[in-house]
């Protein structure tokens, strides 16, 4: 028995599983203004009127509940931060940042799942941010972005996408509409985010240093004295800023800017100031290379910047010659704050202080560094878009993981018998754990994502079957139930830790160089990986301690698939590679063939029609899809969609078709017959829904081609990283057997996808990246034992080590495709059409995955020995 203290580690397992059981609450959206009361240390009067002023605004001005609170606050010189006390409030914009968190449910739903926000983005060219105009001859200076808009929209839909993962929202749907706009959609889970997101939108991040007018303040008296009959100079413009000053409500006096030594009884009040700026920048912010915030202990809280070394030069040039001006510091067109330059600044540094949240320095900084948009940008209409599943699909996607969780908890139960219950104890507590991490790191949960939970549930027994059957073989040398506990867990946990270790590397790297999906799919399958191990290497081990202290047993039977295999399976690998080899040519020139054919609606795009229609008599979404694909147009996106600009609502049915499906059906995506051919058809079907032909607009793929080199980029460390990790742990020779065994079964798996006239899919390239985990998950098990046994038996051949090594860990292997299989079957059979290819591709990954552990790899290893077959080859230990 472990002689670790149980008591210690019942408390760690207990806390942990509070935690994150903890983390999954709410579960709902709650009510901002509730969410904010219940934050109040106190509630007064004057907190009760602002709180009801609020209502007031946002029933009569449609504005959000924040909106609407940060305006009431503002006109009572309210203070929030007297009323919530929390650590880190240190403004209004803060502590309404915090309420809004508070608020949101714990799990973000997908747009599948939950539906979100769609905003349409019309683009035009911005002759100043394609670069800094300061010392640029008019002969140098950019020729009119008309030219080149299509580059410029591709990088406005990567900084954009860059934002909004910067706030951890990974699975937003960015694509071109029409020439010159672009959809926006994201998952946002409250109102009050849906402003955030438009900020965000808005926010050019176009820096510029402007010099203030030497006799500003002469200038501001005479403004003040006749704001009507005054004019600015020419080639200046009046801007204001509002700042929060500190005031001291004590004896001491305040200098202009109301700061003062003693902070003790310090008052923070809004002050307003009007300078008289120079239209055009002495220098942009393009050689910003960094940005973060920062705050003085005033509280006051700023932007720290650091240039590159041509920024820093040119700012100390700006600095040196204007020594006693004050610079202007201009955001997006809004100024910031005009400090007096008292001397030149050489450091290559500067700061930006103004009337932040915490939530705004962040998004500017990231801003500020991802670069500013190289166009201007206007919303010119915004959505609120149901959930682009039906609720049927989400209820498939959850019957299949209760099933699936079901069938394998029967199987570890009848299979392992008593540890099968120990086993059960972990994945059900495994769910939890992932739920709630996935809450706690503010991940986003779609549809797929759920398949890979449910995947998950079925991989998460990996390691016990590991344990289990190290176990077995313990006790079949007729060691004491006890010690074959402590020497299995010993014996296994390198290993689990090999195996989940490349996985993760897997996971870390897709999540450090993939955007959007990709990156939301590292984080679920790390989270799986991490949580996983936990269960298994010390919850399960817990549970096992505490039985044979408190109620001890001297058997444990298991069931057993072989008695002892031995079969020889390096004998056919002359065959399988060549099977191999003729199955991964004829994916590759299936592949040929398709060409662009292959690509799905994620990749390609399509043509978009917009439908007037019945509010009353709304047709399920499944149901349009049934109809669409009765002539053809299996691959239709359906959803509705409601129109909230201006106040007013206006509600669509929104079918998007690809071309390659239109031109299937002899329609052309350009066809102006195409809305009212759709319509008829829809309207036969479904007479009383009543609807009517609308807006027709090309729009692009989802996944550009930027996105589809960071996927790939991607893929190609992961494969370095499994490679280094390898050879580091084993030799050069496991890392290429393992890597090609990978490239093997990713081949295949897509290529017979695409043989049954599949597509690729955003779902289909995760289920490819999960086959990359699985695969090297068991390859390494295999691994692992043929280095165990090259220690153990040095008189057998190399061959023989490497049959036997198989035979050893053939149960486990089965064991572990049996319960993802089953998994993926649940999913394919159950999980409805939408999971239907992620299913597929899984299925055939599985079996190609186990297949390949034991006629690819293993066989490229003995090949690397090939002059060690009679005896022993040298191996790291």
């Amino acid at each position: 028995m472990n002689k670790k203290p149980v008591l210690l580690r019942t408390c760690i397992a207990a806390v942990v599983l509070l935690v994150f059981i903890w983390s999954m609450f709410p579960l709902r959206q709650q009510d901002f203004y509730k969410t904010f009361e219940k934050m109040l240390s106190k509630k007064d009067v004057e907190i009760t009127e602002a709180i009801e002023l609020a209502k007031k605004y946002e029933k009569e001005k449609g504005l959000y509940a924040s909106v609407a609170l940060d305006q009431a606050v503002t006109e009572k010189n309210i203070d929030l931060t007297k009323y919530v006390n929390l650590k880190g409030l240190e403004t209004n914009r803060d502590v309404l940042s915090q309420v809004r968190k508070n608020a949101s449910s714990s799990i973000r739903l997908g747009l599948d799942l939950n539906g979100g926000v769609e905003f349409i983005l019309a683009l035009s060219p911005d002759e100043k941010a394609d670069k800094d105009q300061e010392n640029v001859k008019d002969s140098e200076k950019p020729k009119s972005l008309e030219d080149n808009f299509n580059r410029y929209r591709d990088m406005a839909i990567e900084r954009i996408r860059s934002r909004i993962e910067d706030r951890k929202i990974y699975e937003s749907e960015i694509s071109p509409n029409g020439e010159k706009f672009i959809s926006l959609r994201v998952p946002v889970v409250s109102r009050e985010e849906k402003k955030v997101i438009e900020d965000l939108i808005k926010m050019s991040a176009k820096l510029e240093f402007r010099l203030v007018h030497q006799n500003n303040e002469a200038l501001v008296q005479q403004y003040q004295a006749d704001p009507k009959n005054f004019k600015a100079p020419s080639d200046y413009e009046m801007m204001e800023v509002t700042q929060l000053v500190s005031k001291d409500q004590g004896s001491r006096g305040t200098g202009k800017k109301g700061i003062v030594a003693n902070s003790k009884n310090l008052k923070k009040e809004r002050h307003h100031e009007i300078y008289f700026v120079y239209k055009r920048p002495e220098m942009g912010g393009k050689d910003v290379v960094d940005a973060m915030p920062t705050m003085d202990q005033f509280g006051q809280r700023h932007i720290s910047l650091t240039f590159n070394s041509k920024g820093a030069n040119r700012f100390a040039e700006v600095t040196r010659l204007n020594v006693g001006r004050m610079l202007a510091i201009v955001l997006d067109g809004k100024l910031y704050s005009a400090p007096v330059i008292k001397q030149a600044i050489e450091g290559g540094r500067a700061d930006i202080s103004g009337d932040f949240s915490l939530e705004e320095a962040e998004a500017i900084s990231n801003a500020l560094v991802n670069g500013s948009l190289p166009v201007k940008i206007d919303i010119a209409a915004v959505f609120d878009t149901d959930p682009t599943l039906g609720s049927e699909a989400l209820h498939n996607g959850l019957v299949a993981g209760l099933f699936t969780t079901i069938a394998i908890c029967l199987f570890m139960l009848v299979y392992y018998r008593r540890a099968g219950v120990v086993a059960n104890v972990a994945l059900i507590a495994n769910i939890f754990i992932m739920l709630g991490a996935l809450a706690a790191f503010e991940c986003t949960l779609t549809l797929p994502g759920i398949a890979g939970l449910v995947l998950t549930v079925g991989m998460a027994v990996d390691a016990n079957v590991l344990i289990y059957e190290r176990i077995r073989e313990e006790l079949a040398k007729n060691k004491t139930v006890g010690n074959a506990i402590d020497l299995g867990y010993g014996r296994a946990f390198t290993t689990i830790l090999d195996s989940n270790m490349t996985t993760l590397f897997v996971g870390l790297i897709l999540y450090w160089v993939g955007t959007g999906p990709i990156k939301g799919f590292a984080i679920t399958l790390s989270i799986g990986i991490i949580t996983s191990m936990f269960t298994a290497l010390f919850l399960t081990r817990l549970i096992f301690d505490l039985m044979m202290r408190y109620m001890p047993f001297r058997t444990l039977t298991m069931m057993k698939f072989f008695e002892r295999p031995n079969f020889d399976f390096m004998s056919l690998r002359h065959v399988t590679m060549a099977i191999s080899g003729i199955m991964i040519a004829v994916c590759l020139v299936t592949t040929v063939i398709r060409g662009k054919d292959m690509l799905g609606i994620d990749f390609t795009g399509g043509t978009q029609i917009l439908m007037d229609y019945n509010e009353k008599m709304r047709v399920p979404e499944t149901d349009i899809k049934t109809t669409l694909g009765s002539i053809g147009l299996q691959d239709a996106r359906v959803a509705y969609k409601t129109s909230t600009l201006g106040g007013k609502e206006s509600k669509k049915l929104e079918i998007i078709l690809t071309e390659k499906s239109l031109a299937k059906m002899g329609i052309k995506n350009s066809d102006s017959d195409l809305n009212n051919k759709v319509s008829t058809l829809l309207n036969e079907k479904f007479k009383e829904a009543e609807f009517k032909s609308g807006d027709m607009t090309s729009i692009g793929g989802l996944v550009g081609w930027q996105f589809t080199q960071y996927a790939l980029w991607a893929v190609f460390l992961s494969f370095v990283g499994i490679c280094a990790y390898v050879s580091l742990r084993f030799e050069f020779s496991y890392s290429l057997g393992g890597i090609l065994a990978l490239v093997h079964d990713t081949i295949i798996a897509g290529g017979v996808l695409l043989i049954c006239g599949r597509e690729i899919s955003m779902p289909v390239v995760a289920a490819l990246l999960t086959i990359i985990g699985f695969s090297i998950n068991d390859t390494i098990v295999v691994f692992d034992r043929i280095r165990e046994e090259l220690t153990l038996n040095k008189n057998k051949t190399y061959k023989d080590v490497v049959n036997l090594s198989i035979n050893q860990t053939l149960s486990r292997t089965i064991l572990t495709s049996f319960t993802v299989f089953i998994a993926v079957v649940v999913l394919y059979l159950a999980g409805g059409i939408e999971l239907n290819d992620f299913a597929l591709v899984m299925m055939i990954g599985v079996i190609v995955g186990t297949y390949s552990s034991i006629f690819i790899a293993s066989p490229v290893v003995l090949f690397w020995h090939k002059q060690h077959e009679g005896d022993k080859a040298p191996v790291k230990e």
